[in-house]
């Protein structure tokens, strides 16, 4: 598990001591934050788009960050569109409009970065149905219906 400090000021170099003395319950674990987040972002934002493992961010509040990632069928995961944070104890997370459209905002830039899907126009021969009929039939052309027609009624 890895654990943020956020706002905590630290020199540009030299040494540094950190004296961490903070007490919280966590109520909701990593993995229970990480479903509800893609649970909402499937449902609400898109479908597109998923959870990855949090991070403990140690704040004002004590949250779990969830990274929200843009995924495409052609590709996979195309990367991170933004987080969600989870309050640890209470479970509540930032559902706003705004917060939607922020995520939304941020898949769109990445997807236009993405490379287009090209479906395969050929099939190789090992992996086409044998000894199969088909379940239509084959389309036939006016012409051979014609044809098909006044060669059986002569």
């Amino acid at each position: 598990m890895e654990i943020l400090l956020d706002h905590y000021p630290l020199p540009e170099q030299g040494q540094v001591e950190i004296n961490l003395r903070r007490t919280f319950e966590i109520k909701m674990t990593a993995e229970t934050a990480r479903r509800q987040v893609n649970r909402w972002l499937f449902t609400e934002v898109s479908c597109m788009m998923g959870a990855e493992s949090p991070t403990l961010l140690l704040g004002e509040r004590v949250v779990w960050r969830v990274p929200a990632v843009l995924s495409a069928a052609h590709i996979g995961r195309v990367g991170v569109v933004g987080t969600v944070d989870v309050d640890v104890q209470t479970g509540t997370m930032d559902t706003a409009p705004e917060r939607i459209s922020e995520l939304q905002t941020s898949g769109i830039a990445l997807g236009d970065k993405m490379l287009p899907y090209k479906p395969r126009q050929d099939v190789p021969v090992e992996y086409l149905a044998k000894h199969m009929q088909p379940t239509h039939p084959k389309p036939v052309t006016k012409q051979a219906l014609h044809q098909e027609l006044t060669s059986s009624s002569t």
